[in-house]
């Protein structure tokens, strides 16, 4: 899946979830202070992207996701690493 897809699939999502445009969603909005987005809102956000991309993404990096962009990064992160065993 190539960035363009992710950033736009990761975009519907927000705007979908946070009842928000499209087109309002930069990839550097910050969802806390720009988008006006709470940590509920935000995690939910992180829970949408690990179902429809197929990823898990450690509470760790969940804090570091502020933007689309750093969701995409992240997102990007997880589908190019290797597959790891269940413990």
């Amino acid at each position: 899946m190539s960035t363009d897809e992710i950033r736009a699939a990761v975009k519907q999502s927000i705007a979908s979830i946070a009842n928000l445009d499209v087109a309002e969603i930069s990839d550097d909005a910050s969802f806390k202070e720009e988008l006006q987005l709470d940590s509920l809102t935000i995690l939910e956000i992180a829970v949408d992207a690990e179902y429809k991309f197929q990823v898990k993404i450690p509470d760790d990096d969940l804090s570091n996701i502020l933007t689309v962009g750093d969701t995409v990064r992240i997102i990007q992160q997880y589908l190019s690493a290797p597959a790891t065993a269940a413990a």
